[in-house]
């Protein structure tokens, strides 16, 4: 595992074992300390998949504190919520077994666990959606005014709210029945209420932006891509956008910039040829930037906006 700081940007390796390192996510609450999915290896050779915490000892100096505290096989996505005063890891398995790469028979299941103060002195995790074929897609973000858990399989996407009370019990809603490969939300028109961008169907072929109105997930632009994998949504650079990866056909990493309320959109190829597979905004002292995993230039990369005249 690897940190890479300004202004230089050289790797520096936080601990090596183990790998597999399908996915990060924080500790609420501290800065010092991150969950990692561990031991998810290409082609899903994942039955001995689980989920580590990594402790700082000083700072970004090596190296971390490392130690299992979920077996979980088959872990694909995992992120972290906090209500009423209690800090939840939810964790998804994109299957529970197969028996050759493109077995999907099985079901992926989507569990929640309480983070004890003590890491130690072990985990809860319970099922709070079971069922969920390629269960590939998860973001948090809101819904109803709540901070919601965004869930995306072959079933559909789904809506996961954690409880007001730790003996309460997960609310789970289903916004739209048809398959999602991947979901991030946010406001693309402005008016303080999250749409949802989604890729569609399993590493689909489009991008869709979707809109509530009145309870029903109302679909506002698609555009083709090819495998689509990797995906943001929201304002960089001051600009309203969905940034999402092609891993097949010409394997551009493009944006989306959505130009007027009603959903105008401008396509922008950022990079051509790149395959991105992932991808996330972050702050940085040059300013906001775009990191992205780029298999076919054998990089990681950052992207800053020039602004209009240099896009």
């Amino acid at each position: 595992m690897y940190a890479f700081t300004a202004p230089g940007y050289e790797p520096r390796v936080l601990t090596e074992e183990p790998g597999g390192c399908m996915g990060f996510a924080p500790v609420p609450g501290r800065d010092d300390a991150l969950f990692a999915i561990t031991e998810f290896y290409p082609i899903f050779k994942s039955e001995k998949a689980g989920i580590h915490l990594y402790e700082a000892v000083d700072g970004l100096e090596v190296p971390w504190i490392g130690r299992r505290v979920i077996d979980l096989p088959f872990v694909h996505r995992i992120t972290t919520i906090e209500s009423g005063g209690t800090a939840y890891l939810v964790a998804a398995s994109v299957c529970a077994g197969k028996d050759f790469q493109d077995d999907w028979s099985r079901p992926g299941t989507v569990y929640a666990a309480v983070i004890p103060e003590d890491s130690a002195a072990g985990w809860d995790l319970i099922p709070v959606l079971e069922g969920i074929h390629r269960n590939h897609g998860m973001n948090v973000g809101t819904h109803g005014g709540e901070e919601t858990v965004f869930i995306s399989g072959d079933e559909g996407l789904f809506a996961l709210r954690p409880p007001s009370s730790v003996s309460g019990e997960w609310e789970v809603e289903r916004l739209m029945d048809h398959g999602i490969s991947e979901v991030y939300p946010a406001d693309l028109d402005g008016d303080g209420v999250d749409e949802l961008a989604v890729i569609e169907p399993f590493h689909g072929g489009r991008m869709a932006i979707y809109k509530d109105r009145d309870g029903v997930w109302e679909k506002q632009y698609e555009s083709e891509l090819a495998f689509g994998h990797g995906l943001w949504a929201g304002t960089f650079a001051g600009e309203r956008v969905v940034i999402a990866g092609n891993r097949s056909g010409a394997k551009d990493l493009v944006c989306f910039r959505v130009t007027s309320p009603g959903f105008d959109v401008e396509r922008i190829v950022v990079d051509p040829g790149s395959g991105t597979t992932n991808m996330d905004v972050v702050r940085l002292p040059e300013g906001e930037a775009l990191l992205t995993s780029n298999p076919e230039h054998g990089e990681y990369a950052l992207y800053f906006s020039k602004g209009d005249d240099e896009r």
